[in-house]
């Protein structure tokens, strides 16, 4: 009874694993054309039941079709048998239209495909022009126009060709001035698209998203692809075996983008005073894990934001935390997709040690962000939470008093005495002039000689303690870029290099996100007497993270590390000649 369950089961199981695929050569498809379309599945099948093709005249089919195959591994056979139902349709009138079911038996079981769609547009009566330009070129394409300044826009670079093409290669990537980047991950593969009544071959070749910083008009540079171009040798009729050989040429061709002018939008004058930049529509929330502890021991505070936007340039909170708090560098965790144009989240976790006893309380905090929808700008407060801090086991404790507690103890130090016992001693008449003066001359001398070597070793001691604390400020910039280096994440290093520059020179000259830019770096350093020198080096380096993810690399490990060693050089440059 058992085996026959099983069999029973199992035999259910192989029937409802069954699918009918539908598929087709050409989706969108140029009105007048013929296409293929095939009903396919794993089994033997029978008896099939063709949908009705509204919009398309069929040409032939349905033309049944079968293979199978036998195959043998591990100790194990398997055959496979694969049935076909084809069409070939030619399409009739323009729209989107919809592919019914269709039906077919498998094993006295009826399997039913899915409903698909084709799109029908109109096409282009004009001949086919050899030229490279209406065959092969890049089109850039943006989602928004007119944005506001920190408001997201995605700009997609596509690679249309009617060619056969061996390789491309990107030879110059745009520079994107103005603007605030962040790469999104494309397929290379090739697909069909229409445009202007013409079919391509088209694959994405880049895709970012890209956040302005500042208003006015600004410019999408042009992309550059070096593209192989495979052409067809002209018939050799005395050599056959040389049409067979050398049936193709290559050659190189090198094809830009038109450049996109974007206005930018300023934001409204009548921004909060605790907004710093944010755009997009979010949702803020908060929670702590205890209300009552002991001294010295830990309570988790989170916040959370939910949304869409620049929410990859937001910075941890500045909370008012009470005094007697311990607080340590937030933890950050962020779920981002498509760089926040799709619902995101950062949640911000606080550690906090109260070391005092007492009642305090964890203020609240209003996040200020403009709504490019609604266009005006909005407040989101976190709630307040009270906090019960008792005595820890440890003997020593304080109260929130001004005054501390203190236990008597018989080793302790005894309190002062306000009348004393003492007797002025009678002050000798004798004193010698001639010592006192040979005295103060010998110390004079000992001064004079032991005191600029006692301040050369006291600068130098500051000097390499300074040393030690802008190397330290390098260090915890560039933590990001260190872990892509274990990792070998050689996509993300860079970024992480760009971005660290990027927020180190907005944290270290307090300039807002909207003014980031080569000319906001040249106008600061100038201003703090930076070196002209380290400025360029600066910029270059910017400049080197922007061009290294695109460009090719045979030893990307040490690229990694001499990058990474310029980056903590610059910052502690910047640190030393800053005033």
């Amino acid at each position: 009874m058992k085996k026959i369950l099983l069999l029973l089961v199992i035999f259910s199981n192989f029937s409802f694993g069954q699918e009918l695929v539908v598929s087709t050569n050409r989706n969108p498809a140029i009105l007048g054309e013929q296409i293929s379309l095939e009903f396919s599945i794993e089994a033997k099948a029978t008896n099939f039941k063709s949908p009705i093709f509204k919009g398309f005249r069929i040409v032939s089919g349905p033309n049944t079709s079968s293979s199978s195959s036998y195959s043998f591994a591990n100790g194990k056979s398997e055959s496979k048998i694969i049935t076909k139902f084809s069409f070939i349709l030619q399409t009739i009138e323009e729209g989107n239209f919809i592919i019914p079911i269709a039906n077919v038996d498998v094993k006295g079981k009826k399997i039913s495909s899915k409903p698909s769609s084709i799109k029908v547009v109109k096409g282009n009566n004009k001949k086919s022009n050899k030229s490279i330009e209406d065959n092969l070129f890049i089109k850039v394409e943006v989602n928004k126009k007119n944005p506001f300044v920190g408001e997201q826009i995605i700009v997609t670079y596509k690679l249309h060709t009617r060619l056969d093409l061996e390789n491309t290669e990107v030879s110059a990537i745009p520079n994107l001035n103005g603007f605030w980047k962040k790469d999104l991950e494309t397929s290379s593969r090739f697909k069909r698209e229409v445009v202007n009544g013409i079919a391509y071959n088209t694959a994405t070749i880049k895709k970012a998203v890209l956040t302005p910083q500042k208003s006015g008009e600004l410019i999408i540079d042009p992309m550059e692809v070096k593209c192989s171009i495979r052409t067809q040798n002209k018939q050799n009729r005395r050599d056959p075996f040389a049409n067979f050989f050398n049936s193709y040429n290559v050659r190189e061709e090198f094809i830009s983008s038109k450049q996109k002018r974007i206005n930018v939008k300023a934001l409204p004058s009548n921004e909060p005073k605790n907004f710093n930049g944010t755009v997009g529509n979010y949702t803020v929330s908060s929670s702590i894990d205890k209300n009552s502890l002991k001294t010295n021991e830990a309570v988790t505070y989170k916040i959370k934001l939910t949304g869409t936007g620049n929410i990859d340039l937001i910075e941890p909170f500045k909370i008012e935390f009470p005094n007697d708090f311990e607080v340590y560098d937030p933890k950050i965790n962020d779920r981002v997709f498509q760089g926040g144009n799709k619902r995101s989240t950062k949640t911000f976790e606080y550690l906090l040690i109260p070391r005092v006893i007492g009642n305090y309380k964890i203020p609240k905090y209003s996040f200020s962000f403009f709504n490019p929808k609604s266009q005006i700008f909005e407040t989101k407060t976190t709630e307040s939470y009270s906090i019960e801090v008792l005595k820890g086991n440890d003997e020593e404790y304080q109260s929130n008093n001004t005054q501390q507690i203190i236990k008597q103890n018989s080793k302790d130090i005894n309190y002062i005495k306000v009348k004393t016992l003492l007797k002025q001693k009678k002050q000798s008449s004798n004193i010698n002039i001639f010592y006192i003066s040979y005295s103060f001359l010998l110390l004079l001398i000992l001064i004079l000689i032991f005191l600029p070597k006692f301040i050369s070793e006291k600068f130098k001691k500051i000097k390499n303690s300074q040393s030690v604390k802008y190397a330290k400020i390098a260090s915890k910039r560039l933590k990001n870029a260190q872990k892509c280096i274990k990792t070998n994440n050689y996509d993300l290093f860079f970024e992480e290099i760009e971005k660290s520059l990027w927020g180190y020179f907005a944290d270290k000259f307090k300039v807002q996100i909207a003014d980031l830019s080569k000319n906001s770096i040249s106008q600061f350093f100038k201003k703090h007497d930076i070196q002209t020198n380290t400025e360029k080096e600066f910029i270059s380096l910017i400049d080197e993270c922007e061009f290294a993810r695109y460009a090719p690399s045979n030893d990307k490990n040490n690229q990694m590390d001499n990058l990474l060693i310029k980056a903590k050089e610059i910052i502690i440059q910047v640190e030393s000649q800053s005033k």
